[in-house]
């Protein structure tokens, strides 16, 4: 597959793949199923691999083949997938939105053909639109016509809570994708963690987008860069001969943001623009939560 870069599309590109039913999915190749592993509904026979429990093993087709194998299951016949969106300032560095658009709209189409409720919440400093989970094709348009009609807006910090709220208040139980940088303070109340008596209602992942440049700097780099914060507004000159330090606390604030949605019960994967999108959400959500 090419470089995430050479083939995405825009977002008015992807609302009229949709409404001309030009093709299946936005991306490129084979997108499979989000939501398979999730539920209960046998789906099909793999070789066993890293992290598969072992309840999973399907002891027929082993004792046949001398090889282990393992049931992969569909999702149940019906649940709510929501998707919360950010349209913070910050996101629009780079082709950081234009990702977002397009797992979203994979996750809203995977959801609608499966016979699931998808739902979207647009946030930012706090929630900006806000479309409940329900069934359809044209359902499915909605929420793809408000993606693209989404933009970037201005604020001086993201509040991730505040959506956190409207999901726990209008939503009884979910499968949750939060899509965002995650370039703010964490600060979670609730708790995704899943409990013995099953009383948690809602299964919370994030995906982080992130450009190349807010991972790691090259080595031995040199000249000077200037910086725009989209959050608040400040221009600076970076010194790009500091770029081990630079690399150093990109790693730390990774490590934080992920310690601190592990904390509150959420997996996390992060993509860069030069991704196999499909592939690595699709391992992404085959292995088991990190807090189980």
């Amino acid at each position: 597959m090419a470089k995430t870069e050479k083939s995405l599309l825009s977002k008015k590109e992807l609302l009229d793949i949709f409404i001309n039913h030009r093709v299946h999915s936005p991306f490129p190749g084979d997108w499979e199923s989000t939501f398979k592993g999730l539920g209960y509904e046998f789906w099909s026979l793999r070789e066993l691999g890293p992290g598969d429990p072992f309840s999973h093993i399907d002891w027929k087709a082993t004792a046949k083949t001398g090889k282990y194998y393992v049931r992969e299951y569909l999702a149940e016949s019906y649940f709510n997938v929501m998707i919360l969106y950010d349209i913070s300032a910050s996101v629009g560095f780079g082709r950081k939105e234009l990702i977002q658009a397009h797992i979203a709209v994979s996750i809203a189409y995977s959801a609608i053909t499966s016979n699931n409720g998808c739902g979207l919440i647009l946030f930012a400093d706090e929630v900006k639109g806000y479309i409940p989970p329900r069934m359809g094709r044209s359902h499915f348009m909605e929420i793809i016509t408000a993606i693209v009609n989404a933009a970037p807006v201005s604020c001086r910090e993201t509040k991730i809570q505040n959506v956190m709220t409207k999901l726990m208040t209008e939503v009884p139980e979910s499968l949750t994708f939060i899509l965002s940088d995650f370039m703010y303070p964490l600060d979670f109340t609730y708790s995704f963690h899943s409990t013995v008596h099953g009383t948690n209602k809602h299964e919370v992942k994030a995906v982080q987008v992130l450009e190349e440049g807010e991972i790691s700097l090259p080595p031995h780099s040199r000249g000077l860069l200037p910086l725009y914060d989209y959050e608040s507004g400040e221009n600076i000159l970076f010194d790009l001969s500091k770029w081990s330090l630079y690399n150093q606390k990109m790693q730390e604030t990774r490590d934080t943001i992920k310690h601190r949605l592990d904390r509150a019960g959420i997996d996390v994967v992060t993509i860069t623009p030069t991704d196999d999108i499909g592939k690595k959400i699709n391992t992404f959500m085959k292995r088991p939560p990190s807090s189980y």
